[in-house]
């Protein structure tokens, strides 16, 4: 089948080659070149009816993009920035605290702009889409794929929570600005890129059992830019700007791929749910996070490598065996630490009659997971070796998450969220405590 240009339908509808379904793609403008900030009166002028605009940042993110977007704008709009702070030189973080005063200054604003990375870009969605009114993002590092998603995750009461937005119209990243951000968050964008394959092997995964629809489509989109970069770590932090640019179109795209999907799926599976135990154990101990999201993907993409050799190295005859013998405390341990510590009663009750449907389908579905599934997932020493080459933490120490903390992480995190993973799997066949003990020497 020839490959699809997804290029060609940013702002338009299409029936999908793939799964015959038609996707639409809200994302009307990406825009990624040198001095792409420049540009932003022309884009906003042709997206946007009103001159009335809100510039949302963060101490840092207003030095990086924020002024300039302020000082573009004066001319043709009434603009003004939104600079968030948390006192006492803490990191600004996704959490729901910030929306009122948000949504507060976005009364009477024809758009915002989200000038920033991860957390800035998830609040002014989540604020947006409760506006109703656009949002342009403006990226200051290549740290992460939501610039385009459909998608915010933020911190509410203790649970990071993903939930579906209006995706920004454009994203205008400026090519200078992001390869100037801080070399971390750059590590950060390479590590959480190189979750595509896991994420779409978890999705397909996920749907044999719930017998929802896959699409490879957002698999495909994504590949051929990926293999350009993957093996250009060194150059990437050393500021490379064609690698950079390479990989920050394969972060953008990842984006599209959730639009597509209708949810982040494709883009987020059992490695991301790592990176969201960490967060919610910081955020419930009052404590910056660990480390930058994306490095805390590239140790659950680890994890997740390890767990799909594992699983392939095994025959039916071992998953009936496993599924027979294996009496496993975890669900009831799971179950009474997690009500007790995070009180997501309701998504962990979603997630054992899942667990049930897995335990019951999973001999009859164990061969075509071995053609169909694993095979999607990269190698545990490859991908080893990319993190390595980029710098990357390779333990969990590393960030400063100590031994019981990152055994915990691997063998709970699989229950803070309503859907299936490889995790799931090697958990019920009672392999995964073995695979968290391995990362946890």
């Amino acid at each position: 089948m020839e490959k699809l240009d997804i290029n060609r339908y940013f702002g338009k509808s299409f029936c999908c080659p793939y799964c015959h379904s038609r996707h639409e793609i809200p994302v009307k403008k990406l825009f990624t070149k040198t001095g792409a900030i420049f540009s932003l009166p022309d884009i906003i002028s042709k997206l946007i009816v009103g001159k009335n605009i809100l510039i949302l940042c963060d101490n840092n993110t207003y030095k990086a993009a924020g002024e300039k977007c302020e000082k573009v704008l004066s001319k043709s709009f009434n603009a003004s920035c939104l600079i968030l702070s948390s006192g006492k030189n803490k990191k600004i973080h996704a959490e729901e605290k910030y929306f009122p005063a948000i949504l507060k200054k976005l009364k009477g604003k024809d758009a915002i702009i989200t000038a920033g990375s991860g957390t800035i870009t998830d609040l002014g969605k989540y604020a947006a889409d409760k506006m109703k009114i656009p949002v342009i993002s403006v990226p200051t590092a290549p740290s992460m794929n939501a610039y385009t998603s459909g998608v915010s995750a933020f911190i509410s009461g203790t649970l990071k929570k993903t939930v579906p937005v209006k995706p920004a119209i454009a994203v205008v990243t400026d090519l200078d600005i992001i390869s100037n951000a801080p070399i971390e968050m750059i590590k950060a964008g390479f590590a959480d890129s190189l979750a595509r394959s896991f994420a779409n092997a978890d999705w397909k995964l996920a749907c044999l059992f719930t017998e929802e629809k896959f699409c490879a489509l957002p698999y495909e989109i994504t590949e051929n830019l990926e293999a350009s970069y993957i093996d250009k770590a060194r150059q990437i932090i050393k500021r490379d700007k064609r690698m950079i640019l390479k990989m920050m179109k394969a972060l953008h795209l990842g984006g599209i791929s959730m639009i597509i999907a209708g949810s982040s799926s494709p883009a987020s599976g059992g490695e991301h749910l790592i990176s969201h135990y960490l967060d919610m154990v910081a955020h419930k101990n009052k404590k910056d996070s660990f480390s930058l999201h994306g490095l805390q993907v590239g140790l659950g993409v680890m994890i997740s490598a390890a767990t799909y050799e594992r699983l392939n190295k095994l025959d039916l005859s071992d998953v009936r065996y496993l599924l027979k013998n294996h009496k496993s405390k975890e669900h009831l341990n799971a179950h009474e630490f997690i009500r007790k510590n995070f009180g997501i009663e309701e998504e962990l009750n979603k997630k054992l009659l899942l667990l049930n449907t897995l335990r019951k389908k999973l001999p009859f579905l164990w061969n075509k997971l071995k053609k169909e599934v694993f095979p999607m997932a990269k190698g545990s020493e490859e991908i080893k070796d990319i993190l390595k080459n980029a710098g990357c933490p390779l333990k969990f120490s590393e960030i400063g998450v100590d031994r019981d903390l990152a055994y915990q992480a691997i063998n709970y995190s699989r229950f803070i969220r309503p859907r299936l993973t490889v995790f799931d799997i090697a958990g019920e066949l009672g392999i995964l405590t073995d695979i968290a003990y391995q990362f946890t020497q």
